[in-house]
């Protein structure tokens, strides 16, 4: 019997679902095959080998050590540039900026301002670029010798490495607290790779954002268009629909809430129950506290989505998400007041009639995302002002359908009786 169990155990073997890849020793020995004279198509790797058996023949030692050399020999190598691709910028400690004189790659469409002839990058373009290996810095270089100013290139300076432009262009930038953290680099190097398109905000120099107003109805009707009719016949009918008689206020403390009376609808009901007062989105926006430069719930950048091909970065229009960088580990959660100057430094931006009931409820009036950085993993969570009074429940109008296809009770039922 036990040498049956031995064969039906080797002749059964592990479904798909019961392997956890997390929970296995991996296996780099396929680097070893992207060397830099390797010739001919790679293969995919297969899953490395255990040893199981009973004997000591040291398989599986030996294949975890053949792993591991293998990593090791492929970060030992050293990154070079191709000569058709290789951009050389220079560094610039006066403004912790870094400026290309040519420019090579299609970051720039996204990436770079143009000033003086040469294309800068701010701190996190410039850190981005080469940690992806798509530029190469340079330290400046020191003019204190014999050769002119003009006989010096971008080529004469030393190579920085990755581990120096770290050090160089994170905390130094002039402004509230060297502005560019590495939580903020954090969100926008993997908001980049995820495809969007990053900027800074334009309050990123201030100590807060100024106080976005409320557009005109000429402005918001241009925005919805066509549903200008809509909106008209909704306020209209809301108008004709709602009681016009009010409660006496002495009634409302001693009497019921629902005066006596014939109410045809629920709707009727509930319009005569709202009667806590609510704030009125349509006002002016104002601060509630005084400007703190510690303050760390503000706007720090504009993310648009990748979607449209002629985007211009000279052109970009408003974004579509504001994204404020918080860190987790030195900010406690927002109180309101906080939350309310924020929110105030968005623009007013309505759901549109049309939209379903908690697309209206997500989107709000004002929103904004916060980006936490807890030990360099960022979560998102999206903060609206919402009006609820507007999104009325018991104004719903759809109807389920009754019963389905070849549901209820039909004729051939009756028929199936008859006989």
């Amino acid at each position: 019997m036990a040498d049956e169990d031995e064969d039906l155990s080797h002749l059964k073997g592990e479904s798909a679902a019961d392997i956890d890849l997390s929970d296995e020793t991996q296996d780099f020995r396929f680097l070893d095959k992207l060397s830099v004279n390797a010739t001919g198509s790679l293969s995919l790797p297969k899953r490395g080998q255990k040893d199981f058996e009973s004997h000591d023949t040291n398989l599986q030692a030996s294949t975890l050590e053949a792993s591991r050399q293998a990593m090791h020999n492929v970060l030992s190598w050293t990154r070079v540039h191709t000569e058709k691709n290789h951009l050389v910028a220079m560094y610039h400690p006066e403004s912790n900026m870094a400026y290309v004189e040519k420019m090579k790659t299609q970051h720039f469409k996204t990436m770079g301002r143009a000033k003086g002839g040469k294309e800068w990058l701010l701190p996190e373009e410039a850190l981005f670029l080469i940690e992806r290996g798509s530029l190469d810095c340079r330290w400046p270089v020191n003019k204190s010798g014999d050769q002119t100013d003009n006989e010096y290139t971008i080529e004469d300076g030393a190579p920085m490495s990755l581990q120096a432009a770290y050090s160089a262009f994170i905390g130094y930038e002039a402004g509230v607290g060297g502005k560019l953290t590495l939580e903020m680099f954090t969100v926008y190097s993997g908001l980049k790779r995820s495809g969007y398109f990053v900027f800074r905000s334009g309050s990123w120099d201030d100590d807060r954002g100024s106080l976005q107003p409320i557009p005109s109805d000429a402005q918001l009707d241009g925005k919805f268009g066509a549903n200008y009719f809509l909106r008209f016949f909704s306020e209209l009918w809301r108008r004709i629909s709602s009681p016009t008689a009010t409660i006496p206020e002495n009634n409302l403390r001693f009497g019921p809430l629902i005066r006596p009376g014939l109410y045809r609808s629920y709707a009727d009901v509930y319009r005569l129950l709202h009667i806590i007062p609510t704030t009125d989105r349509t006002s002016p926006p104002s601060f509630q506290l005084e400007s703190d430069p510690s303050n760390p719930f503000r706007i720090h950048f504009d993310v648009y989505k990748s979607g449209a091909p002629s985007f211009k970065k000279t052109q970009r229009g408003p974004p579509d998400f504001r994204v404020a960088v918080v860190n987790a580990r030195e900010t406690s959660l927002p109180t309101a007041q906080q939350l309310n100057d924020l929110l105030a430094t968005t623009p007013y931006d309505p759901p549109k009639p049309g939209d379903p009931m908690y697309k209206k409820l997500k989107q709000g009036s004002r929103n904004v995302i916060l980006a936490i950085v807890d030990n360099g993993i960022p979560s998102y969570i999206k903060f609206s002002d919402s009006d609820f009074t507007e999104v009325k429940l018991y104004e719903r109008s759809s109807k389920a359908p009754r019963g389905g296809k070849g549901g209820g009770r039909g004729r051939g039922r009756g028929r199936g009786r008859g006989r």
